[in-house]
């Protein structure tokens, strides 16, 4: 029963993962990218503030983990959330979210630089195998929201993954021994405090003209998918281990296409499509050769 219970916390938290691209969609137009990652983890920090005192948590660290925490929240969270919310400036919700899939090679390639740790020949194959999915997508026809600008927005796209593997990479390597939900709760409010300072050089959104749909995004990515979901993400790891929620993370672009199909009526690009396809099932299966190689590796 509490294996049903975690299977259906990370389903929910990949789900509203991936409708989250198409609330960045909907609103990046009237905030600010950088002022829309403060609000959105002012939101997120209160959410897990209020677990953390429900729980009693302590919020006690070393002197040398105060650093990682800095670097976690400013690599993981404050240029993440900038680079992939400015990307959704130039290019769509389905391309932004597929090209998310492509972590895993990221990530095996920070591994191979960092930990020395072998990419093997079949996961090379499926290295080789992503790229061609990504010229695929990249590829649309010109039909980009983008249009000349649209290479701006899979660059910015790509750097905010880039700055995902070397937060993963700190975390690793720090081998700090606190429980997930406290490194989510401290390094949310880490993240927080960096934003701050960048308030006084970026436009302040008019919030007496947003419309109840545009609220309604922005509460749903502020309390639902930056704190929800980090803590049903948590608990899904902590009930099932690391691997299958991995696994599924990999279905966060089916989720952004059928978000936009069913809710918005909009109709999917066939390179995104074939593209989105090759991309989701090459890094599932680079995911699950990689967690093979550790089980035969311990």
């Amino acid at each position: 029963m509490k294996k049903i219970s975690g299977i259906a916390a990370i389903l929910l938290a990949v789900l509203f993962w991936g409708m989250s691209f198409v609330s960045i969609d909907a609103i990046i137009e009237v905030i600010d990218p950088v002022t829309l990652g403060f609000f959105r983890y002012v939101f997120a920090v209160i959410f897990v503030l209020v677990i953390a005192l429900a729980t009693k948590m302590s919020f006690k660290i070393t002197k040398r983990d105060l650093l990682v925490f800095f670097l976690a929240g400013f690599m993981g969270i404050f240029l993440y959330s900038i680079f992939e919310n400015s990307s959704m400036l130039y290019i769509s919700s389905e391309a932004a979210s597929i090209l998310v899939s492509l972590t895993p090679m990221a990530m095996a390639v920070g591994n191979l630089l960092v930990f020395k740790e072998r990419i093997t020949i079949r996961q090379l194959a499926y290295i080789l195998c992503s790229i061609v999915g990504v010229v695929i997508v990249v590829y649309d026809g010109g039909t980009g929201a983008g249009g000349s600008q649209e290479w701006i927005g899979y660059v910015f796209m790509v750097l905010s993954i880039g700055f995902w593997v070397v937060y993963s990479l700190i975390i690793k390597k720090a081998r700090m021994t606190y429980d997930s939900m406290k490194v989510t709760t401290l390094q949310s409010i880490m993240a927080l405090l960096i934003f701050l300072p960048t308030l006084l050089f970026r436009p302040f959104p008019d919030f007496a003209a947003f419309t109840g749909m545009q609220w309604a995004h922005l509460l749903f990515l502020g309390i639902v998918c930056s704190g929800v979901c980090y803590f049903l993400y948590v608990y899904s790891v902590n009930v099932l281990g690391v691997t299958v929620p991995n696994v599924f993370i990999n279905f966060i672009p089916f989720f952004t296409v059928l978000t936009n199909v069913l809710f918005f009526g909009q109709t999917v690009n066939g390179y995104t499509i074939i593209g989105g396809a090759v991309i989701v099932l090459t890094m599932t299966m680079l995911t699950i050769d990689t967690i093979r190689q550790a089980k035969e590796k311990a």
